[in-house]
This record gives C-alpha cells, sequence and structure tokens, in this order.
C-alpha cells in the first residue's frame, strides 16, 4: 500500500515528535533549555505558517510574539496576576490586535503586505523601547511561569518546561492540522490558489483571510508568552524583525505550508546556532551559507521536497493510461 501525501507529511510530524520526547528525557540541563527554545520557535513557526495557508506571508510576525510575550509579562508582573490568567490574556490580545491590524493589512498582498506587518512590528519594538512601563530598553525582569504544582509539575525544573513546551507544541500543531480539514481550511487553502476565483465566485477573500490573520496572531502570542516565561525576562528585541526572519527561515527550510516543516526547521535553526556559536567567531555567516545551500538544493524545504519526492516516484511507478485517441 502507497502512502499517500498526507499521511506520510503526518508520519513525519508523528515520528518529529516522538524523537523530540524520548531525546529531551535524556538530555542534559542546558540541552533542556534548547528543547523548549525549539519547541517555542515551533509553536512561531507554526503561526506563521497557518497564516501562509491563505496566501499571506508576513515579515513581521514578531510584533505578535512580543505583544504576547509583554502581555504575559506585564500582568503577571505589574499587576500580580496569575499567570494562567495573563496567558489567557496575552491570546485575547493576539485575536484583538490580529483584528485590528488585519482590517487594513490583509487588504494588501505580496510585497505590500511584508512591508506593513513590518512596519507595525517596527512600531511596536520602538515603543516598548522607549517605554518606562516596562523598563524601556534594559528590559524587565522577575517573570513568573505558571504554577503547576497542584498537578505535581514544577515548570520551573528545566526537564519539566521542556516537556511542557514540547507538548504544547504537539497540542498547536494537532489543532492546525485540524483547521485545514474544515471548511474553513480548505477555504484558505483555495484562496491561496487563486484568491481572484474564490472572489469571483462569491467567495469573503478578506474575511477568511482576516480570521486567519487573527488566529496567527492568537498562536503567535502563545509563543511569546512561553517564550517570557522561558527566559523570565521581557526584552525589546523579542519584536525586532530579526526575529521575524528567524521564525521566516525556520518555515522556509522546513517547507512552507507543511506545518511539519516549520516544526523541524525550528530545531534545525536552534541546533545550528547553538553549534555554531559555540564555534566560530563571525557564525551568522556560516549559517547563512548553509541555509543557502539548502534553499538551493531544497527550494521547497526538507519536508517540501520529500513530499515532492512522493509524488515523482508515485507518478513513476503508476502511469496514467492513456486514452483512447492515443492508444
Amino acid at each position: 500500500m502507497v502512502m499517500t501525501r498526507n499521511s506520510l507529511r503526518l508520519s513525519i510530524g508523528v515520528a518529529a515528535a516522538i524523537l523530540a520526547l524520548i531525546m529531551q528525557l535524556s538530555a542534559g540541563t542546558f540541552a533542556q533549555e534548547l528543547f523548549a527554545e525549539a519547541a517555542i520557535l515551533a509553536v512561531f513557526a507554526l503561526s506563521l505558517d497557518l497564516l501562509a495557508r491563505s496566501g499571506l506571508v508576513s515579515f513581521g510576525h514578531a510584533g505578535f510574539l512580543g505583544l504576547g510575550a509583554y502581555t504575559f509579562g506585564g500582568l503577571a508582573v505589574l499587576q500580580n496576576w496569575p499567570p494562567s490568567l495573563a496567558i489567557a490574556a496575552a491570546l485575547a490580545g493576539g485575536i484583538i490586535s490580529g483584528l485590528i491590524i488585519g482590517c487594513f493589512a490583509v487588504r494588501t498582498s505580496g510585497a505590500f503586505f511584508i512591508m506593513v506587518t513590518l512596519a507595525v512590528a517596527e512600531m511596536f519594538f520602538s515603543w516598548v523601547f522607549r517605554s518606562p512601563l516596562f523598563n524601556g530598553a534594559d528590559g524587565m525582569g522577575g517573570v513568573p511561569r505558571l504554577d503547576m504544582r497542584s498537578v505535581g509539575l514544577d515548570l520551573n525544573n528545566p526537564r519539566n518546561f521542556a516537556t511542557f513546551c514540547i507538548l504544547i507544541c504537539i497540542c498547536v500543531w494537532m489543532f492546525a492540522e485540524y483547521i485545514i480539514i474544515t471548511p474553513f481550511g480548505r477555504t484558505l487553502d483555495a484562496i491561496r490558489q487563486n484568491a481572484n476565483r474564490v472572489s469571483a465566485v462569491g467567495g469573503r477573500v478578506f474575511s477568511y483571510r482576516l480570521a486567519a490573520f487573527a488566529l496567527s496572531g492568537a498562536i503567535g502570542a502563545l509563543s511569546g508568552a512561553l517564550k517570557a516565561q522561558h527566559t523570565n525576562f521581557l526584552s525589546p528585541d523579542l519584536a525586532t524583525w530579526v526575529v521575524s526572519g528567524d521564525v521566516l527561515i525556520a518555515v522556509v527550510i522546513g517547507g512552507m505550508g507543511t506545518f511539519v516543516g516549520g516544526i523541524i526547521g525550528s530545531g534545525l535553526l536552534v541546533y545550528l546556532k547553538e553549534v555554531l556559536s559555540s564555534n566560530f567567531g563571525h557564525w551568522y555567516l556560516f549559517l547563512g551559507g548553509i541555509f543557502i545551500g539548502v534553499a538551493l538544493i531544497l527550494p521547497r524545504g526538507i519536508v517540501g521536497s520529500v513530499l515532492d519526492w512522493r509524488d515523482r516516484r508515485h507518478a513513476r511507478n503508476n502511469p496514467a493510461p492513456a486514452r483512447e485517441d492515443e492508444a
């Protein structure tokens, strides 16, 4: 029995999740921090990839991550909110900001959409960079983690927190997979393939893209809340274009539109950053060279190229029957 394209993609995701959990359970303390960082970046990548299902690619997605981090940290530290309520507020902030920004951002596309989202993210960065409320450029520490000791889980333990982040990533991935098989998700796919045709048959392209943008913002804000808990610190650097570039690289290298690709790309990016920064001075040069090479060799990304290889193999083994006029 030949594995379908979708079942192969899901199998890769399940294998990656199981491998991450097995490796994380036997990893040392420092490696636990890397696993947590990779899982948080993977959640962030899923938010960007979900938006890409509608045909939109953002270069200011770090704004949502920064918003989630500052909403969570600000409420938990300055207002003494319970972390559980602060996370809920961060999610709500991501949805609301996505709806507000999306009202004018999703009316554009291509390079214009990229520039609008980048501009909004840079505006948020400039505000927190100068805001005395959050200690400006110096950042603000003391951000707490969720208190789950009632269920026997101390998230201040690096191993427990890494496991928690991986499980959150798996849940977000499963949610994204569910979304794309619903009528909403299938409409997003149709919009990505040909927005003009969907509009011509009465499809509400703007409304669907706005909903996707808001949903993507909520997941991005969730990753920001996790990031703030991981570092126990708020920094304006969370909202810079560099962070947007990192997640975009992770999604593109892994395979845009596959969901699983963003997860694998995130793990690869975190691993390469650690290895290269520990052994080379100008390590970003080597990182850039590696990703350029991957992009040239695998233009559809790692997972996308595997899926394309499956399609070519299936086509060779199952040639299309000749039509009667060709027989």
